[in-house]
């Protein structure tokens, strides 16, 4: 969380910052799910909202999943909204609509902005850093369910094993 601090405050933009806190505190792949993500996926008043998975799509009933809108990246959410005039776009990330998603430079640029130099596999390692926050605090269902995967995947290549895992009273 010290380095997702870090990135926000590197972001040339309130859009980045929202990117990255997608990626990190929303646990959404990108770009697939980022690219689809409208603002009227979300749930303001319930605290949830709706990601389409063009990964999982083709498992049934797999093609969207609910997430809940954790407080850390509804704010970021709502400085977008209220920044971009939000009721005039369809899509939250709107710079990259019918563009290529080349988002892997920029991001990069940022991290070695914000002093921690090129990161390896950005995108999937905030995912999975995500998915471990999850799964610690409100167990494996909820992780497969928000972070949208089984158990088994979970496990197999999502699920990190920390120096703190290993610690005994």
């Amino acid at each position: 969380m010290e380095e997702y601090g870090k990135l926000l405050e590197a972001c040339p933009n309130q859009e980045w910052r929202t990117i990255i806190a997608l990626a990190r505190i929303g646990g959404l792949r990108c770009p697939s799910e980022l690219q689809q993500l409208r603002w009227s996926d979300i749930n303001w008043q319930a605290k949830r909202f709706v990601v389409r998975s063009p990964k999982t799509e083709h498992h049934a009933g797999q093609d969207k999943r609910v997430v809940p809108l954790f407080p850390e990246l509804r704010m970021e959410l709502e400085r977008l909204r209220m920044e971009s005039h939000s009721e005039c776009m369809e899509f939250v990330v709107q710079s990259f609509q019918g563009a290529a998603w080349n988002v892997y430079e920029p991001f990069q640029e940022i991290a070695e902005s914000a002093g921690l130099g090129r990161i390896a596999c950005p995108f999937r390692n905030m995912r999975r850093s995500r998915s471990n926050e999850v799964a610690d605090r409100w167990g494996d269902r909820k992780e497969s369910l928000w972070i949208g995967h089984s158990e088994d995947v979970m496990e197999k290549h999502y699920r990190m094993h920390l120096d703190k895992d290993f610690v005994t009273c």
